[in-house]
């Protein structure tokens, strides 16, 4: 009767060498303990501009005062803080901007200055999302806006590139995002009246109304891809329009938040990696030993090897 072993050397049930098992631990505990580092920085250093621009907005607009004044107090000083060229700073990548505090200290294009305006009224306790307008010819955007909530029901559009926002002529009410998606004459009675009492020189008499019209403005950009289209026909059945002013998420809007949500994603899937890894060699190694068991029981008991199918 053959005695062969029932693990060759070429079956894969055999575990992998020690040694590698101990290198793919190392790696993946250093990668989940430099992106958990990584994470914790970015949230840090977040919290720190939080409270950097907290002070400086409380500074600004009182909490004694109503939400529109502090709304349209915040406008006023983010629209007159330093320069209005887009900012070429950014945090990590080109492609996240610059982060509030950079446009807080040198200022921005109309992105920018919304990224800063929107970030300030969230620390005095104002919701606003950045809204973005497009062209209705090409459909691509070519403007940001603030939208901020002044009430439960009630919100109002500011653009700190322009100093510009939207009264009623009912006092202290200001027109909406829908408001001004409905009614394209809005925006242009507002430029108009502006540019009548404003001199030439300031930036409300460059603004392209044909191109920066609020027709399609919308604080997410469902056009982006098919998904995003579909996702926006599903939330607009019943035709309101309210998925245009549903808030974007705050990782769009603070690149540091974006980064560690990203890097704390980083370490729980290494954390798993290195559990994994951990657990691979010895289930394989129980595997074998059931395997030979097995094995064993079959030869005293006069049974061909190759009936217990081994490292399967």
């Amino acid at each position: 009767m053959k005695t062969n072993s029932c693990i060759p050397e070429s079956s894969p049930s055999r575990p992998p060498p020690p040694s590698r098992c101990r290198r793919a631990r190392r790696v993946s505990a250093l990668f989940a303990t430099v992106s958990a580092m990584a994470a914790l920085s970015c949230f840090l250093s977040y919290q720190r501009d939080c409270a950097r621009l907290r002070g400086i907005a409380a500074e600004i607009a009182p909490a004694k005062h109503t939400p529109t004044d502090r709304v349209i107090a915040l406008l006023h000083w983010v629209y007159g803080n330093q320069s209005t060229k887009e900012n070429r700073r950014f945090f990590v990548v080109p492609h996240m901007r610059a982060t509030p505090c950079q446009v807080l200290e040198t200022g921005g294009d109309c992105a920018d200055k919304s990224r800063l305006l929107s970030a300030m009224l969230r620390e005095v306790g104002i919701s606003a999302s950045m809204a973005m307008c497009f062209d209705p010819r090409s459909g691509d955007p070519t403007h940001t806006v603030v939208v901020a909530s002044v009430a439960a029901d009630a919100t109002m559009v500011v653009d700190p590139a322009y100093d510009l926002y939207f009264p009623k002529p009912h006092p202290g009410q200001h027109y909406g995002l829908l408001d001004l998606r409905g009614d394209g004459s809005i925006l242009l009675e507002r430029l108009g009246q502006l540019r009548a009492e404003l001199p030439r020189s300031h930036p409300i008499h460059s603004y392209n109304a044909e191109c920066a019209a609020y027709s399609r403005a919308s604080c997410i950009n469902w056009e982006r891809n098919g998904l995003t289209r579909i996702v926006r026909n599903w939330l607009d059945r019943d035709g309101t329009g309210a998925v245009h002013v549903i808030p974007r998420p705050l990782l769009m809007e603070e690149p540091k938040l974006l980064v560690g949500a990203f890097s704390l994603c980083a370490a729980a899937f290494a954390v798993a990696a290195f559990t994994t890894v951990g657990r691979l060699p010895r289930r394989r190694a129980r595997m074998s030993r059931e395997c030979v068991s097995r094995s064993a029981a079959g030869i005293s008991g006069g049974v061909a090897v190759g009936a217990y199918p081994c490292g399967r």
